[in-house]
């Protein structure tokens, strides 16, 4: 992460009584310290970093969370080992934390992440080209019929061809 990435600190009203501090960055569009993060959540920080120490294979630096030595220099008062989570990483957490108030806060951040500050999709998007699943060539077909034809029984010849779609 370059240093430059942190732009400023913007303070987000999560609930009345409840407003988190978002780091803006260029790189993961913004970062939350562990202690909005856990504020938002309803635990204690330390239980947060607890989650990524006892998850540490479901957490990955620099996509879940960066180190503050990352920006440490571009903002006052930033410890270099503090941890920062990126929206993936607040979204991936709240996976591993039941409360009351974790239900809530993956309510806001999922708004805030899917729906304000994610890019919006162009109004006509192209249809999706559906996948043709029917591997029955012409050449499969003719020999299929041609199968079907040394049936001798008319009844079952009939049903198997009306089956083909012919």
């Amino acid at each position: 992460m370059q240093k430059e990435n942190l732009k400023q600190v913007i303070n987000l009203q999560v609930t009345d009584g409840l407003t988190v501090a978002v780091f803006q960055n260029q790189t993961h569009e913004f970062v939350m310290p562990v202690r909005d993060v856990a504020l938002g959540y309803g635990v204690a920080s330390g239980t947060i970093r607890n989650q990524l120490s006892k998850n540490f294979d479901e957490f990955t630096e620099g996509r879940h969370y960066i180190k503050g030595v990352a920006f440490g220099d571009t903002l006052p008062n930033i410890q270099p080992h503090a941890i920062y989570w990126t929206k993936a990483g607040i979204v991936r957490l709240g996976f591993f934390i039941k409360s009351e108030r974790a239900k809530m806060f993956r309510d806001w951040a999922e708004t805030v992440i899917l729906q304000v500050l994610s890019p919006q999709l162009p109004k006509n998007l192209p249809n999706p080209t559906k996948r043709n699943h029917n591997r029955l060539t012409q050449d499969r077909m003719i020999s299929i019929l041609a199968d079907i034809a040394k049936i001798d029984d008319k009844s079952l010849r009939l049903s198997l061809i009306s089956k083909l779609g012919l």
